[in-house]
């Protein structure tokens, strides 16, 4: 974890009123911006460090502001720099889902559903949408992998898996848009105060439905049970008329592919070059998603080439 740099100690004592206060770091994601636990005597704040992606914290506060128009449930933000290298937050506590086991998953589903429901109807107009170039420029680290673990791929491999990448693509522009987190997962989620909060949403915009499905009924941690999922799906569709019923599970299972195809493109370049190592075991686990979703699409030649991964 990096340590505070002299220009953050700087603006923190001139927004933070208290004599004396203590400067922590908290735990580091797939992102060049860092996290800051700030400690007084009588509060503690969360402080995000950009300073090296500003459009990233440019766009988290276009969201929070959106978010908190909306009523979801998202820290508050308290103070930024002017330059937007600095963010001072709600501190939501440390309970974050990834790190904690869900004993009832009918209500933590119903709960979660209820924040992407309002996700569901923020105004359209208000964000970009996601192109096809740009889905399909997400998963060309993918085949990093293979030279990653020392496999060698004919030309004609090559190609099918481009092949692979371009049909998921094409299928996910067919999908119905709706404002979308991009990363609707447990480790982005808090409980705080007996209600579930988000996190790290600042690449919120306007994609196909199935993305934050995928994340959350198919994370990598977790094997929820089949029922608690239909049920929580059809609760869903219930509340969504434009999603296609027959169609549902099919957008979920497509973007749960090029989702993982993203991830273990991007965790293989991280690992490259010595990053994030503390998350190289979550690799063997969003491969075995990946084939999962593969052989739902009963896409048997890719999942084929899988196996020489796994």
């Amino acid at each position: 974890m990096s340590s505070p740099s002299s220009k953050l100690i700087d603006w923190v004592q001139s927004v933070v009123v208290s004599d004396s206060y203590k400067i922590e770091a908290v735990r580091k994601e797939a992102s060049e911006r860092d996290f800051y636990r700030i400690k007084t005597d009588t509060d503690t704040f969360i402080l995000m460090d950009s300073s090296t992606d500003i459009n990233s914290a440019t766009r988290f506060l276009y969201v929070a502001k959106l978010f908190k128009s909306g009523n979801i449930n998202c820290p508050a933000i308290y103070a930024f720099s002017d330059n937007l290298s600095y963010i001072l937050m709600e501190d939501l506590g440390d309970k974050l889902l990834d790190q904690i086991k869900t004993q009832d998953v009918d209500a933590f589903f119903k709960k979660i559903l209820g924040e992407l429901n309002k996700i569901y109807r923020l105004p359209k107009e208000t964000l970009t949408k996601i192109t096809e170039a740009e889905l399909l420029s997400q998963t060309e680290s993918f085949l990093d992998i293979f030279s990653y673990k020392d496999i060698e791929l004919t030309n004609g491999e090559r190609q099918e898996i481009f092949k692979l990448r371009k049909s998921l693509v094409l299928q996910m522009a067919s999908q119905p848009l709706v404002p979308s987190h991009s990363d609707f997962e447990r480790r982005n989620m808090i409980e705080f105060n007996d209600e579930i909060f988000l996190i790290d949403f600042q690449d919120l915009h306007l994609g196909p439905v199935g993305i934050d499905l995928a994340s959350l009924f198919f994370d990598h941690e977790n094997e929820y049970d089949e029922k608690a999922i239909k049920k929580s799906i059809k609760r869903l569709l219930d509340e969504n008329a434009f999603i296609e019923k027959d169609l549902v599970y099919k957008y979920i299972y497509i973007a749960l592919a090029h989702r993982c195809m993203r991830i273990i493109g991007t965790f293989t370049n991280y690992f490259k070059n010595k990053k994030l190592l503390n998350r190289k075991q979550d690799l063997e686990k969003f491969l075995q998603r990946l084939g999962f979703s593969l052989d739902k699409l009963n896409y048997r030649k890719e999942k084929k080439l899988l196996e020489k991964l796994l």
